[in-house]
């Protein structure tokens, strides 16, 4: 078993890669966002490796089985938006999920508590990775993986500086006509020049102000009176809460095109006035409420007692099959949608908006409203 630092050495260049891949997801510009998202969040699986007693970090299953509850809800994504239409993609979604599964019960099997060392094994230090350049497989050995794509591959390719280099080629050979640059303009006449227009009356109109676009901003993430609060968030996809306490509520309030983590069991949670924000989180005690809320994403891994939207535009529920048993109550809200895991495929429902009541048999029925055509 080697030390920290020679552990830390051999672990580097695997380390260095899946920061890399990390700092390349967080472009959304990039038309593959959603996959490479789900990618970088599977391999934070592999840090299961780097697992020691005291030293932080959560038992090495349970670490893989993190990385893809932080994965899922990007494959999700996928999933709803590829399913009858590409087959490709949602095998894809569907080999990594079982990828990840089979990884986990590897490391339940084999390493439960850590990585188990060879105690007859050969001095880690003297450890030299395999030179990258062989041609072929060695004798007795797996082949060799295939080489990487090309750097940006996943991104649009840059335009060149040709067609800038023939502009300015064109503009310099204008330019050398000398006088005959002029002769194919027109002539202004006397009831064209500005004095003379009767449809121009002098008055300079402001242009309209642009509006500055929000960018990027890291908000406030900590305990206030006693309570987890999440405020202030733009473009935050990386706002994870660590190990709550059960009796503790968390409010997500003010963020914008962010995606919150919640890593623990919590008494409750309320998202306020947010836009296009994500919560993934585990066991919730007591209640998860929405209220003056913009495209927002819930996703519960573990139990949760009831949701409530209310006052909400736009909210998709991805419950799994320990969630669904959960009450949904909704006030005030439009375009709602819960998705649920039926095997290992998954299946959209639209919550009703509209109701119908009818005075019967000395009282009111309430049904959901039933739109049809013919």
């Amino acid at each position: 078993k080697p030390d920290m630092q020679t552990l830390q050495g051999l672990l580097k260049p695997t380390a260095d890669q899946i920061g890399l891949c990390y700092d390349f997801a967080a472009d959304r510009k990039n038309k593959a966002f959603q996959h490479t998202k789900v990618v970088s969040e599977c391999l934070q699986g592999l840090t299961w490796v780097a697992y020691m007693p005291g030293s932080g970090m959560s038992m090495p299953m349970k670490t893989v089985q993190e990385s893809w509850n932080s994965a899922e809800f990007f494959a999700n994504k996928l999933l709803m938006q590829h399913r009858g239409k590409d087959d490709n993609q949602v095998q894809w979604v569907n080999t990594l999920k079982q990828l990840m599964k089979d990884l986990a019960d590897y490391v339940k099997a084999h390493h439960p508590t850590g990585p188990a060392w060879n105690a007859r094994g050969a001095d880690a230090k003297t450890f030299k990775a395999a030179a990258g350049g062989s041609s072929g497989p060695t004798s007795g050995g797996p082949p060799a993986a295939p080489p990487p794509p090309p750097p940006g591959s996943l991104q649009e390719a840059k335009p060149s500086g040709g067609a800038a280099g023939g502009n300015k080629a064109a503009l310099f050979a204008e330019l050398n006509k000398g006088g005959a640059v002029t002769s194919g303009l027109k002539k202004v006449t006397s009831d064209m020049k500005s004095k003379n227009r009767s449809d121009r009356t002098g008055v300079v109109k402001a242009a309209p102000k642009k509006q500055a676009k929000q960018g990027p901003k890291v908000g406030t993430t900590g305990i206030v009176a006693g309570k987890w609060l999440v405020e202030g968030h733009v473009q935050n996809k990386e706002i994870v809460i660590e190990a709550p306490k059960t009796n503790q509520a968390v409010l997500i309030t003010g963020n914008t095109d962010s995606v919150v983590q919640i890593k623990g069991k919590v008494n409750t949670i309320v998202v306020d006035n947010c836009k296009k924000v994500g919560v993934i989180f585990q066991d919730v005690v007591s209640t998860v409420e929405t209220v003056n809320c913009k495209s927002i994403q819930l996703q519960p891994m573990g139990k949760v007692g009831s949701i409530a939207i209310d006052k909400t535009d736009g909210c998709m529920i991805y419950l799994s099959d320990a969630s669904k048993e959960a009450d949904i109550t909704t006030a005030k809200s439009s375009e709602l949608n819960v998705v649920v895991q039926e095997g290992d495929d998954y299946k959209e429902y639209p919550l009703p908006e509209q109701f119908v009541s009818k005075y019967v048999d000395g009282k009111f029925v309430t049904m959901p409203a039933e739109h049809g055509a013919g």
